[in-house]
């Protein structure tokens, strides 16, 4: 027996893709000092180690616990060819129906988050038409029938000109459920915008960003110190009894946990329990430890 072992326990064996080239590559995943990570290779780009989950025991439940069959869409939008990922859009080997569907309606924002996965900014100034919005909203409807939860994202989704006629194409199909997914920056700083948005209301909610209460924590994930705003929005601008806030937080464990539940307002517009979400994003190096932000939406 040999005395030599690895740094990690191995878990399992995963397909990925090169983070530069896009080139399909076999991985494995391991866990190592209470976190998983996966290991890939590509021939042309080297190794990369990326940092996919903080829990180890929540991973495994989530892949060993919480699972069911997959629910299937009634429509799939394209054949099986190359396999996974180019096949993707949906095809016939898709193992999920859309869950939660994002529309994203523009790529301009008014952040720079460092970030960011979507590589939105002020320097990105498209903005989808009408017509190509409609075609988007049609393939989720053909595909889901009645979609459970939409979300109008972008970008900043609240900076489109044409923003509340894309939720009155929305609001016009049977989707259960719309979100508009936002930094919360308008919001806060246009009252009459704030208020129109509570007509949308029932089935509708505010995704809202909202991180820390620290500017150096706030400058590191968005850029910007944006405390007033945040503040703003969830205390002063949206109106009492029209609008749920779905309160999305993303943090590094080095600006501290607690700040994730010291911040419960007493307003009724917020909903502060039905969804506390912390998601960990953006982009890790190749070395990327449990310190670092990393990509936890996009996966390996």
């Amino acid at each position: 027996m040999t005395d030599r072992v690895r740094p990690y326990l191995y878990y399992d064996i995963a397909v990925s893709i090169c983070s530069a080239c896009y080139r399909k590559v076999e991985g494995k995943i391991v866990f190592e000092g209470g976190n998983v990570f996966l290991l890939k290779r590509c021939p042309e780009h080297g190794a990369e180690r990326v940092l996919i989950a903080d829990d180890v025991d929540y991973y495994r439940r989530s892949r060993e616990v919480f699972i069911k069959p997959p629910e299937m869409p009634y429509h799939y939008n394209t054949p099986v060819k190359w396999g996974c990922p180019y096949d993707c859009g949906l095809c016939s080997d898709h193992e999920q129906h859309s869950c939660l569907t994002l529309i994203e309606i523009c790529d301009y924002c008014n952040l720079k988050c460092p970030i960011c996965y979507a590589e939105s900014g002020p320097q990105r100034q498209q903005f989808r038409g009408l017509d190509e919005i409609e075609r988007m909203l049609d393939a989720v409807v053909r595909n889901e029938r009645e979609p459970d939860v939409v979300q109008i994202s972008g970008g900043e989704p609240t900076l489109h000109p044409d923003f509340f006629k894309v939720l009155e194409r929305a609001k016009a199909r049977p989707i259960r459920h719309l979100m508009v997914n936002t930094n919360g920056v308008r919001i806060a700083k246009d009252e009459e915008f704030a208020t129109r948005l509570a007509g949308f209301m029932p089935d509708f909610e505010i995704y809202l960003q909202f991180d820390s209460f620290k500017a150096e924590a706030l400058k590191e994930l968005r850029g910007a110190d944006g405390r007033r705003s945040g503040r703003a929005v969830v205390q002063e601008s949206l109106p009492r009894d029209h609008h749920a806030i779905h309160r999305r937080l993303r943090f590094r464990r080095a600006f501290g946990e607690k700040e994730l539940c010291a911040y419960s307002p007493s307003r009724r517009a917020v909903d502060p329990v039905r969804h506390l979400q912390s998601v960990l994003s953006g982009r890790a190096g190749a070395d990327a430890t449990g310190g670092a932000a990393w990509d936890g939406e996009r996966g390996g």
